[in-house]
């Protein structure tokens, strides 16, 4: 009797392990606030990875299919009820996350006698202004973090640490769409190559140009690029021209 509540932290424990491995070949999927309003940034093989919740809110998710279409039709009720009931202006990012979906995955998080649920998940809200834009991420077990003007989700944590070391989360209020675009692609391939795939020596110099354009191209002909925009005065998600993604691998070399 007295060894349960041990056996409930191992079972925990072992869950996240569980998820992690599961979650660990994922794409990255990268959000940066520009003047435009938000940009998203991904790959895909099959599924797209960004949705619209709700008018100025959008979400990026990697993970198990089911599992994200779950949280998915999970945040557009609840987002949809709160501006029913109260006004739409109360629908906000933060009431959410908060109360709708963190509490969730904590629950099936800790319930070690149901199915996990194997999703990590990228979250938008624009404001007026730049200065005003959200983003947040939530894990798995229900855990908020909150970034600055980039922010991104990936597999492994050590994915994430080198796009976001390559990004920074510095404020860039003159950064626009087109302007980011090439350090989001840079980023992505950054993080999901090592470094000798990317032509860089072991300090991170950039020593051969055309393997880094050569592995850059092989994203393009192997995924589906999933980018778009959510729009600041539109309030909606739109995705990002084709001639603005074809744009990232003109001059770019086999």
């Amino acid at each position: 009797m007295f060894d349960e509540p041990y056996r409930w932290v191992e079972a925990v424990s072992q869950r996240r392990e569980y998820i992690e491995e599961q979650l660990r070949r994922s794409s990255p999927v990268i959000a940066a606030s520009v003047s435009e309003g938000v940009v998203y940034f991904t790959f895909y093989k099959r599924i797209p990875k960004v949705y619209e919740i709700y008018d100025g809110i959008a979400m990026g998710s990697i993970g198990h299919p089911a599992d994200i279409e779950s949280i998915r039709m999970m945040l557009l009720n609840a987002a949809h009820m709160e501006g029913f009931q109260r006004s739409p202006k109360d629908v906000t990012l933060n009431r959410l996350l908060l109360f709708s979906l963190s509490p969730r995955l904590k629950n099936a998080f800790e319930d070690v006698g149901a199915s996990p649920m194997l999703v990590r998940s990228l979250f938008a809200e624009i404001g007026k202004s730049q200065e005003a834009d959200r983003l947040m991420t939530v894990d798995f077990d229900g855990n908020i973090e909150e970034g600055g003007d980039v922010l991104s989700i990936a597999g492994s944590s050590a994915v994430k640490d080198r796009i976001q070391e390559r990004l920074g989360r510095k404020k860039v209020p003159e950064a626009t769409v087109k302007g980011i675009l090439p350090d989001l692609l840079e980023a992505y391939a950054y993080g999901i190559h090592e470094n000798s795939e990317m032509g860089l020596d072991p300090e991170g110099n950039l020593i051969d140009p055309d393997k880094k354009s050569q592995t850059i191209l092989r994203l393009f002909e192997e995924n589906t690029p999933n980018v778009c925009l959510l729009d600041r005065q539109k309030g909606s998600l739109l995705p990002v021209p084709p001639s603005s993604l074809s744009a990232l691998t003109e001059g770019l070399s086999k």
